[in-house]
Order: C-alpha cells, then structure tokens, then sequence
C-alpha cells in the first residue's frame, strides 16, 4: 500500500497487531497514518486492520520505506526476530529519526533479576537488544523508551505460574498473598499511544521517563482464586505453597526450564508487584481515560488479553 510521508503524528507498528487496533480505532485522530509489519498480508487480522485504514508492510519490506517520516515506531517483535534484523532496523530507525522508539519489552521488569549465571535466554537476549538498540541511537533526536507492563492477562492464569483453574488449584512459591502485576493488551495499546501523544507534545515531553511500568491490577493468587469462585460459581479453590528456595536452586540446574518458571520464582521473590511504583496515573489520570481491566474481567470475557 501507498506510504505518506512526513506526516505529523505518523506510527509505525512492527508486529503487534492488537496494539494497532487501539491505535486504529481510539487515537485515529491524533495518528492519521498507521503503518504496520505483518508476515501474512492477507490474514484475516492484517485485512481487519487495512479496513480501519492501516497501511500494510510486509515484514520483509525495507525498514526505510516502513518508517520514513513517521514519528513514533513501536516495536513488538519477539527477540528472535529482533536479533535476524537488529544492524538493519537499528540502521534504519537511525535515519528515520523518529521523535519515539518503544523497546519490546512488554512483560516483567527483568532489571530486577537475580539468577546469577542461569538467567534464561529470553531475558540475556532482550539485555543485549537495549543495550545495542540504545548505542545505535546515541546521539539522534529519538526518545526510546522502554515500558514494562506486567503480565498478560492471558498469559497468567497457566499452570506454568501455579494457577489451575481447570482444578481449581492455585500454587504459590512463598506466600499467596504475593502480587503479580498484569496488564491487559488493550490497555497496554492505549498506555503506548498515551505515551506517545505525551511525548510528541513539548509541553509534556519532559513527564515521560525512559524507563517505567504500568499494571492494570496487581493481584495475589489469592484474589485470583476468589475472582474464578465468583465468576465460575464454583468453591474457593484450594492455595498450596510450595518452597521458593528450592525451586530456584532446582532452576540453576534445569537447562528445560522455561521462561514462565523462572517468572514464578519473580513472584514469589516479591518482584513483580508494580503497587508502589508505576506509572498508571501518568498515562491514564484516575482511570479518566479508561478504565483498567482486571483478571476478573479477562474471566468474565470483557476484559481482551
């Protein structure tokens, strides 16, 4: 499809094509041109989103095309395509000169981490990508930010955390009263175009930090097993608890182990409750904007991902 070049409010999205619905739908107005990467032009999400009026890119497409003139570029590709095309995106990003480039790092805060010489892949690869990304951009005029945003809502309520809701059972490393910042997708659409809007208007640029976090709820796991009694009408499940300790040593040793696992250590370690320290107001000021999903929304089917 044809690109418009310099125009203001322009954003590119490289993946992320439920982020771009948000920005399609609920801030056309503040950004007329929405590009966005896809690997199949003619899916049925990609077709839904050229029908509100994204231009579509193939991901293969040169990024120089992709985001010329555009003002903020949201990245949301998964770190192993980022480390196929980091010298040409970077490159790329360079040039364009975009007022914002947002690091894909949706998820949780992993600057807190403490696995000394067993930290999983995922994280040492996303540590590399900032650091790259950041060198790369030295010295431009792009503000890249990096937000993290908790858990999906979907992504949480899995076995691999401790939450059976299929059993009605829900395993704690530590106490079950430790938090779990989680973040609706939508939420985190509107959050990134908030952002945005903040950071391309020079009377709020200088609010938006580098680096913050936002959560739509910070829940326990035993609010998450009140929120399924209350909407699946079934008995308060039952709360296990296994020792933190000894799963984390376990995970030195367990080259299997996956990401989930090492983020349920990150739990019962206490870092993943965002409560003291986000920036929630900042992007939406006594929920005046939206109002944030909880998990017992996600269970109810009106809260998205």
């Amino acid at each position: 499809m044809p690109s418009s070049s310099n125009v203001q409010g322009a954003v590119a999205i490289l993946g992320g094509l439920r982020i771009s619905r948000i920005f399609l739908t609920e801030y056309k107005e503040q950004f007329p041109v929405i590009r966005i990467t896809t690997r199949d032009l003619n899916s049925a999400k990609a077709q839904e989103l050229a029908k509100l009026g994204a231009e579509l890119h193939q991901t293969s497409e040169s990024f120089d095309d992709v985001l010329s003139g555009v003002d903020v570029v949201i990245n949301t590709f998964n770190t192993g395509v980022i480390l196929e095309v980091e010298e040409q995106l970077n490159a790329a990003i360079a040039r364009a000169n975009p007022k914002v480039y947002f690091l894909s790092d949706l998820g949780v805060d992993y600057r807190l981490n403490e696995f000394d010489g067993y930290e999983h892949t995922e994280w040492q690869r996303k540590r590399v990508i900032t650091a790259d990304t950041k060198a790369a951009l030295e010295g431009t005029q792009t503000k890249v930010i990096q937000l993290v945003t908790g858990m999906f809502h979907g992504w949480l309520l899995i076995p691999d955390l401790g939450i059976d809701i299929e059993k009605n059972v829900y395993t704690s490393l530590g106490p079950a009263s430790n938090r779990i910042a989680t973040t609706a997708e939508d939420d985190i659409g509107r959050s990134i175009a908030q952002l945005a809007v903040l950071s391309l208007d020079p009377a709020t640029a200088s609010t938006v930090p580098t680096n913050l976090r936002i959560a739509g709820e910070n829940v326990s796991y035993e609010e998450i097993r009140d929120a399924v009694s209350r909407v699946k009408g079934v008995p308060k499940g039952e709360l296990k608890s296994k020792s933190l300790e000894e799963f984390n040593k376990n995970l030195k040793v367990d080259t299997t182990a996956n990401a989930l696992q090492y983020i349920w250590v990150l739990v019962g370690q206490g870092k993943t409750d965002f409560s003291n320290e986000n920036a929630n107001e900042l992007v939406n000021p006594g929920q005046s904007l939206w109002k944030w999903k909880t998990v017992e929304d996600y269970l109810r089917g009106s809260g998205s991902g």
